[in-house]
């Protein structure tokens, strides 16, 4: 039976009707009842308090990243049904998959840019350095891949297929040292 303190800290027993409130002290059943029902709501109120972590990729779990990532539209780099993200060069690990989706907004707003691209690739692979040659007028651009990204370039070359514009050809080259 549930003592008369754990009776009058219930949530539950603060939002019932006023006879029920005052019943409470006295009734042994229905002390027990609002153990009960505050057993019952226990795991709801779990999920509830950690609401505000859903949208946030930083903090999601991470079985909520597939999610994630269809809602911010980059389900075709990283759900696994995607080509080549199961394993291999071709994956996106999930600390990347985080910070894509988080910079979701900003890379959307740029996508078919230069500039969007090159963060792209950034963010996807984990290296900085990529570089971009675009001639104007020529429909044609050349990433220059850093040679630490080398092991990545199918992820790469996914990445360059979805983002430019799809009138414009490319190329892939990894830089040797400099």
């Amino acid at each position: 039976m549930a003592s008369t303190s754990d009776v009058q800290a219930s949530k539950l027993l603060k939002v019932l009707p006023e006879v029920f409130q005052v019943a409470a002290d006295t009734s042994a059943p229905m002390q027990a009842l609002l153990a009960v029902a505050e057993d019952m709501h226990q795991p709801v109120r779990q999920v509830l308090d950690r609401l505000h972590t859903v949208p946030d990729p930083g903090r999601a779990p991470a079985s909520l990243i597939p999610f994630l990532s269809r809602w911010v539209d980059l389900d075709w780099l990283t759900l696994p049904g995607a080509e080549g993200a199961a394993g291999g060069s071709g994956a996106v690990p999930i600390t990347r998959q985080r910070d894509l989706i988080a910079a979701a907004a900003q890379l959307s707003s740029r996508r078919g840019t230069v500039d969007g691209l090159t963060r792209f690739l950034h963010l996807a692979t984990g290296v900085a350095g990529f570089d971009v040659e675009s001639v104007p007028g020529a429909f044609h651009i050349k990433v220059l891949v850093p040679a630490d990204a080398a092991g990545q370039l199918e992820l790469i070359g996914r990445i360059v297929k979805g983002v430019k514009p799809a009138h414009i050809t490319d190329e892939i080259e990894v830089r040797t040292g400099e």
